[in-house]
């Protein structure tokens, strides 16, 4: 197994929040990621883009619509316009007020914690060209500017963006791949051959918990997998059995409850 430090090394079970604790909080908000860090996880999946002046923030869309009170898109929009909106009204009055965070927000809490992060580069180079490579090694300058590198997990669809990862800073991340059915910017080299982790993505409803065929062939490959299940103890159990190494869930406190009750946390 290519693995590169003492956090991920796929030799126990981890959990980690989607977004931060989005079942209670408006998603990729402080206090989402707050919320995960008080619940004493493991790991925060959060997702990475880059505003029209070159600052990272904390947000899932492009279009800001879903979950603020503005529109348009991030790339087209300064860190001061993203800062004016209201990413919490959605959620219910009581989270009125919240912002987009920056990473170095974000950072600022994490890094003393000791947790995990999961950082999903959002921009691609088929859509946003060589912006998405900046905004990957404006990523990693932080990164090492918090000393992270050590807890940090690289996570994109984007081949490219993955294979350019591993190709620069070869063993300071653990990358997170999609396996070969998420073929958005396919890189050169095959897939597995850099990635640390891989997620099991493809589902249907008689497969909830993912196809015993991925898993197989991630452990043919020493590969550690994740996944993103409805938080329902059934969808945690067959996991595991199929050999999942690190859920990523909507209601981590929940999660947290399932993975006591089947005796591995």
């Amino acid at each position: 197994m290519r693995t590169y430090n003492k956090y991920m090394d796929g030799s126990r079970i981890l959990l980690g929040s989607h977004r931060g604790d989005r079942k209670h909080f408006p998603e990729n908000t402080m206090s989402a990621f707050r919320a995960s860090v008080e619940l004493g996880l493991d790991a925060i999946e959060t997702d990475v883009r880059m505003t029209k002046d070159g600052h990272l923030v904390l947000i899932h869309d492009r279009d800001v619509t879903r979950t603020t009170n503005g529109h348009g898109n991030v790339d087209e929009m300064t860190l001061e316009e993203i800062r004016s909106l209201d990413a919490g009204f959605w959620k219910g009055p009581e989270h009125v007020g919240q912002r987009i965070p920056t990473v170095e927000e974000f950072l600022d809490l994490i890094a003393p914690t000791g947790m995990i992060v999961n950082w999903e580069l959002k921009e691609y180079p088929t859509e946003l060209g060589e912006r998405a490579y900046t905004c990957a090694d404006k990523l990693f300058e932080l990164i090492d500017k918090y000393g992270m590198a050590e807890r940090s997990m690289i996570n994109s669809f984007s081949q490219k963006i993955l294979e350019y990862t591993a190709d620069k800073h070869p063993g300071k991340f653990q990358i997170h791949g999609y396996f070969d059915y998420i073929k958005i910017d396919r890189s050169e080299k095959p897939l597995d051959s850099f990635s640390d982790w891989i997620a099991i993505w493809r589902k249907d409803p008689d497969h909830v918990s993912g196809f015993i065929a991925d898993y197989e062939f991630a452990a043919r490959r020493d590969l550690p997998t994740c996944i993103l299940v409805p938080d329902d103890i059934a969808h945690y159990k067959k996991a595991i059995e199929l050999g999942c190494k690190m859920f990523t869930s909507d209601d981590p406190e929940k999660a947290i409850g399932f993975l006591k009750e089947l005796g591995v946390r």
